[in-house]
């Protein structure tokens, strides 16, 4: 069956480049739609949706964004209405069933455009990045295939169309492929770590048993979000709630140095309380910080003196003292506190990771109190709060977990 293919770039710097993949593509019986977002040069040839409506559908007219160029305006101002009509132009090709895969090609600003019209995409369709400039930046946690050019697409000399005929046979296969059919299971997300991996492991294999599948997101939940928004995940176990230590406590230039993102995200799976699904939260990670370095003195000052241990050869994890781990109690209990479904909170008493093992280096029972008696404090009474006499990654821990989510998931029905 023919597929559709949108391809998002600028037609006045890539229109030769972008025809003689559009020409591939349909010749082996697939419909291609062309989205033009440039907007100073003349196209090479007029897109299927040409740059005036991208920049009507941004908010502005191509002529303003021409008369501003002219007048030394930012040039990425005018990128960002393309952005933004991109975007709706892509959600809208989806909407309609005109677009079953996408690709973009170019450099640094073509990447943005594509990524930014990618994103607007549920989870599993096609996405194809082929690059000059590549930087994972804009991609993001996104499932967005990114392909390196080894030259600059500009001319079709024999570099350029092996390069172009290997993103288009990709493309193809993406689109051809399909997405496989759906299983009965129902879908939960649940968060990790390595130093949690073992709990991960023993709740996937209880759950399975009980017909649920489980998908796993390791210390990020951004995607975790959206799959939620888009229905398809249907409970939340986050077991590994670490992701929280650099939310709460750090500055947004220390977030963006970690994370390597400019956006400092403050807060976490606000989405599962308000579509009301059932929800777990234990304090997984939550006794550490995590640094890239070699040791305690590539850590940041004010964490030189703590417990510490390595991680693998380039990461170091630093123990969290009892007044951090108060603070992420209370912004823990906050965010349970705001839920409209169930949601229980429970807690090992011997330990949050396998770093705090009783006689490992991170082993802090008076530090894991703060976060104890900050739950305790602050969570309303709708809120179920357990500990459980175990470490994190033992099996009672995860028997423990399985049985209060089985009952909670039968409260929401």
């Amino acid at each position: 069956m023919a597929k559709t293919i949108v391809i998002v770039a600028t037609l006045d710097t890539r229109g030769d480049e972008v025809e003689y993949i559009k020409e591939i593509i349909e010749k082996k019986g697939h419909r291609v739609i062309t989205v033009d977002a440039g907007v100073m040069g003349k196209p090479y040839f007029e897109g299927d949706i040409p740059r005036e409506k991208v920049a009507e559908a941004g908010g502005k007219s191509l002529k303003e964004l021409m008369e501003a160029a002219e007048k030394g305006a930012d040039r990425y101002e005018a990128t960002k209405v393309m952005i933004e009509g991109v975007k709706k132009i892509t959600r809208e090709l989806y909407k309609k069933g005109k677009l079953d895969g996408i690709m973009s090609l170019g450099g640094s600003t073509n990447a943005s455009l594509g990524a930014a019209a990618m994103k607007e995409l549920p989870i599993g369709v096609p996405k194809l990045l082929a690059t000059t400039f590549l930087d994972p930046r804009p991609v993001g946690d996104d499932d967005i295939a990114m392909m390196q050019t080894p030259v600059d697409l500009v001319g079709l000399n024999k570099i350029v169309r092996r390069t172009l005929h290997n993103a288009a046979g990709a493309m193809i296969g993406m689109v051809e492929q399909g997405i496989p059919r759906e299983e009965a299971k129902r879908l939960i997300g649940i968060t990790a770590l390595g130093v949690t991996t073992p709990a991960v492991q023993k709740v996937i294999s209880r759950l399975e048993k009980r017909g649920w599948d489980a998908v796993v997101f390791h210390a990020k939940t951004s995607i975790l979000e959206r799959l939620i928004n888009e229905g398809s995940v249907e409970g939340v176990i986050d077991l590994t709630s670490f992701e929280t230590v650099p939310m709460v406590l750090y500055l947004p230039e220390d977030i963006s140095m970690l994370t390597a993102s400019p956006e400092a995200r403050r807060t976490r799976l606000g989405i599962a309380g308000e579509k009301g699904l059932p929800q777990i939260i234990a304090p997984g990670g939550l006794d550490m910080h995590i640094f890239p370095g070699t040791g305690i003195d590539s850590v940041p000052p004010q964490y030189k003196g703590r417990a510490w241990t390595m991680h693998g050869p380039g990461v170091v994890l630093v123990r969290t003292n009892n007044e951090e781990l108060a603070k992420l109690g209370k912004n823990i209990a906050e965010r349970a506190n705001r839920a409209k479904g169930p949601v229980s909170i429970i807690i090992p008493l011997r330990g949050f990771s396998e770093a705090s093992r009783k006689e490992a280096p991170l082993y802090d029972p008076e530090a894991d109190r703060g976060f104890i008696e900050a739950i305790k404090k602050n969570v309303e009474s709708k809120v179920r709060v357990l500990e459980v006499d175990c470490h994190i990654n033992e099996d009672k821990f995860a028997d423990k977990v399985v049985e209060v989510f089985i009952e909670l998931t039968a409260k929401r029905r």
